[in-house]
């Protein structure tokens, strides 16, 4: 199998830049070198066989998915991101939904969606008295951020 080394750097650039899951960047791969688009001729394109040999054996020492999925999650939670919105966006960066449901077991508490929940409700300024339009107004901002409309109920 001869794979054009520019394929196999522009693999390793990307993987180092963006830090995509494997499967995107198999993705990446076949959308760039693909026969149908115009870089296959200058580089004879690549096939999925190819993909996977760049994948597990060119790249095997410098992917590590298990630490970037922790870092993202952590980073997003930091951020007092709902639990729904960072696996949200883990699905949309094609991470491997074991291991992502697998890190928000292990970070997210029981707790902790409430809590944040409860903050969330404090810097909306929210308060019994408003009116039902105020109210409205304030549960959909919550709503938009990912959190269950049961436990924002729960809390007013």
């Amino acid at each position: 199998m001869k794979i054009s080394q520019k394929i196999i750097d522009y693999s390793i650039w990307y993987y180092i830049k963006y830090y995509p899951s494997p499967r995107k960047l198999s993705f990446k791969l076949k959308n760039k070198f693909w026969p149908d688009s115009e870089k296959w001729q200058k580089y004879w394109g690549i096939t999925d066989e190819e993909i996977n040999f760049i994948i597990n054996n060119k790249l095997k020492n410098i992917i590590q998915e298990e630490e970037v999925i922790k870092s993202k999650i952590e980073s997003y939670k930091n951020k007092w991101k709902s639990k729904l919105y960072i696996k949200q966006k883990m699905f949309e960066r094609m991470e491997n939904k074991n291991l992502s449901e697998k890190y928000l077991f292990d970070i997210f508490w029981e707790n902790w969606e409430l809590e944040n929940l409860e903050k969330e409700l404090l810097k909306q300024k929210y308060n019994k008295n408003m009116t039902f339009k105020e109210k409205q107004k304030i549960f959909g901002k919550i709503l938009r951020k990912g959190y269950d409309y049961n436990e924002i109920k729960k809390l007013t």
